[in-house]
């Protein structure tokens, strides 16, 4: 793995070496739990964007492949071959196609179809012409069996996992299943660091929301830790002076930007 390292402006001395800690994201994209580890990861992101480096793996179980298979009808609305085709454009273009993805199909109930994948693919912006093609490929077939080795090696078995791993490889990655209070990841992440943290700010409400594209209140609360509020006072603000709307689906309130009429 590597390493950065600071150097002091005025003396040209390097400080102390700025570790990097790697996590394994395994997810199956037809969990509720998975969705729902996005915000959290999302806030990890944000807080430790110098110190983390998140891998997003689709965890290639024979079960989740074979769901995969199972509501496709080719290999263009395979979600399986869909993510793992947005990868071969960027790690953080495949994690904004999968959360494109999910807004539609977990929050709408949608069925995944070509079409889905198409409009995800559009605003995650990756060169269509390229996605098109790299989905019958079979870069996108051997690189699932890749993922099966990597979960394979690290044992992991359910969805959510996430495998968190310093910049020593002799260690141990160390395993946590399922979803977990966020006070869990920031206390792992500290003491693999074992050095003074300054976390960043998250974004300005507004910009969140349009980086972000359909973000629920619940989200909100994680990336932001404001009482709820404060938190609908902000909202209610955005919303008096037309720059947000509040949309529901399937019983779940969602913002987003105002749509132009």
């Amino acid at each position: 793995m590597k390493q950065l390292q600071v150097i002091d402006c005025q003396t040209n001395i390097p400080l102390q070496p700025l570790k990097k800690i790697e996590i394994y994201s395994f997810f199956d994209p037809f969990c509720k739990e998975s969705f729902e580890l996005k915000s959290i990861l999302r806030k990890l992101q944000i807080e430790y964007n110098q110190y983390v480096e998140i891998k997003h793996i689709l965890l290639p179980t024979l079960r989740i492949l074979t769901k995969c298979q199972a509501q496709s009808t080719t290999e263009d609305d395979n979600i399986a071959l869909a993510y793992k085709a947005a990868e071969l454009q960027g790690r953080k273009k495949a994690a904004m196609f999968l959360r494109f993805l999910q807004n539609e199909t977990m929050t709408k109930n949608d069925i995944i179809t070509r079409d889905l994948l198409m409009q995800s693919a559009e605003k995650a912006n990756l060169d269509l012409d390229t996605y098109a093609e790299d989905i019958r490929s079979t870069h996108v077939t051997n690189s699932l069996k890749i993922d099966q080795h990597i979960a394979r090696e690290m044992e992991v078995s359910m969805s959510p996992t996430l495998v968190f791993f310093n910049e020593n490889y002799e260690d141990d990655g160390l395993k946590v299943e399922g979803v977990q209070p966020y006070a869990i990841y920031t206390y792992i992440l500290n003491e693999l660091i074992d050095m003074d943290i300054e976390k960043e700010l998250p974004p300005a409400l507004l910009d969140y929301i349009a980086q972000n594209k359909l973000v629920s209140a619940h989200e909100l609360e994680i990336i932001y830790e404001w009482p709820a509020k404060i938190l609908e006072r902000e909202l209610k603000k955005l919303k008096l002076m037309s720059k947000i709307e509040e949309v529901t689906y399937l019983d779940t309130k969602y913002w987003q930007l105002k749509s132009s009429s």
